[in-house]
């Protein structure tokens, strides 16, 4: 088991600013030669305990993932002190797509609040660290998303979860296949692309945005939240001296309108939702990182395929809140704040070749979703309005309190919106 500091210096671990007390066995299996380990972290300060999930040899994980996913019962479990690792995976009907090919996946440098697992071209293994009982969106959306005939994700194959005898259960991780050779919808809109045509790619992935909204239209969730605008929190960060005068301007500018952005904010929520725009299951985190695209080639006219990813939500979220339904508006303000920041990201780098081409992404994009879902852009735009000034205040606040020098992004969204 890892010792309180290899934990500590962990990325995926969550509890950086809290004083670890202890760390100990939650629970564990021995599977193919490996360990799968489910630990309990708990704190010196009272906060709750925590639960995360561990791999003895993370290089060796194709072993564990061989033994779990490779079987054509399409369920494998595997007993620990206190209850089932548990393996799901469509039964490959004689025909096993695991074979060979799971054993040498390796774990992937880039560690964030997840662990990753690939073989190019044919597995992702997604590992989640910290464990909350109860459904885990991501596992839940891609399985209806497959199910409902929805193209633009990655195959999905299955999860791994654990079940505790005394009932609760975690997803540990999901298994997908890998798209290789694809770019990340981000680099495509910010380093520049010669055989995408921008605007056409933009307004495609609107529609595939819509045709997503639209095949979650009927999944269960829990009951919707409120849409949470941290405008008090800006209002306390709007009062610290800022950094340069630039900023500062900015900081006046914006606390002189933040009356009118409330007002403007509660008037549209307080309108009664279309049907269009009612609260269903959506994405939760969506923006250009989420994306992946492939290029056709030779094809700088056509719009490219999509694989949509992440459908975990934000991590820090509960599994309740994360599963909640929300108008579809929520992810349609989060691209267009994406590529808000893709505009500024360009612009930064212009030195380097970024081209004029990638003007009136934010508008095909709206062209897309509308002409998909059976709207207009202009009432698409009305109804979209305070989920952006929702996002722009939360970046605004972000920004302010770590990146200073990329305020004017959200400030200059929001200035707009107060006209």
């Amino acid at each position: 088991m890892e010792s309180m500091q290899d934990i500590a210096q962990k990325r995926w671990f969550m509890g950086k600013d809290l004083p670890i007390a202890h760390i100990e066995d939650f629970d564990r299996s021995k599977i193919a030669g490996n360990t799968l380990s489910v630990i309990q972290v708990s704190f010196a300060d009272g906060h709750a305990p925590e639960l995360y999930a561990t791999v003895e040899s993370e290089n060796g994980i194709g072993q564990i993932l061989e033994a779990g996913f490779g079987s054509e019962s399409g369920t494998v479990m595997f007993r620990g002190q206190k209850g089932q690792f548990v393996f799901e995976s469509p039964a490959p009907n004689g025909q096993n797509p695991f074979a060979n090919a799971l054993r040498s996946i390796a774990p992937v440098d880039a560690e964030q609040s997840n662990s990753s697992f690939v073989n190019p071209g044919k597995f992702f293994f997604k590992l989640y660290r910290r464990l909350q009982a109860g459904i885990h969106p991501e596992a839940e959306i891609l399985s209806h998303l497959k199910n409902a005939g929805f193209g633009d994700i990655p195959e999905y194959y299955g999860s791994c979860r654990y079940v505790a005898d005394s009932g609760e259960q975690y997803t540990l991780g999901i298994l997908e296949g890998h798209v290789q050779g694809a770019r990340d919808a981000w680099k495509v809109f910010t380093q520049g692309e010669p055989a995408y045509s921008p605007v056409q790619t933009a307004k495609a992935l609107g529609e595939a945005t819509a045709r997503m909204h639209a095949a979650l239209k009927d999944m269960p969730g829990t009951c919707g939240h409120s849409v949470e605008i941290p405008f008090d929190k800006l209002e306390n960060l709007l009062r610290h001296p800022a950094a340069d005068d630039s900023t500062r301007e900015l900081m006046e500018k914006i606390a002189s309108k933040l009356t009118s952005l409330r007002a403007l904010a509660s008037k549209a929520f307080d309108n009664a939702a279309t049907d269009l725009f009612a609260p269903q299951r959506v994405h939760g985190d969506y923006h250009l990182g989420q994306v992946l695209v492939s290029p056709f080639a030779n094809a700088a006219d056509s719009a490219p395929a999509f694989k949509i990813l992440d459908f975990e939500g934000e991590p820090s979220r509960t599994l309740d809140y994360r599963r909640a339904k929300r108008s579809p508006l929520v992810d349609v303000a989060g691209m267009l704040r994406s590529f808000s920041y893709a505009s500024a990201c360009r612009v930064a780098g212009s030195a380097n070749g970024a081209s004029d081409s990638y003007g009136g992404c934010e508008s095909a994009f709206l062209e897309g979703y509308a002409r998909r879902s059976g709207t207009t852009v202009a009432e698409l735009q009305k109804a979209c309005a305070p989920y952006a000034i929702a996002k722009a205040v939360y970046e605004a606040c972000y920004e302010l309190e770590f990146r200073p020098g990329w305020f004017r992004i959200p400030a200059t969204a929001l200035l707009e919106y107060a006209g």
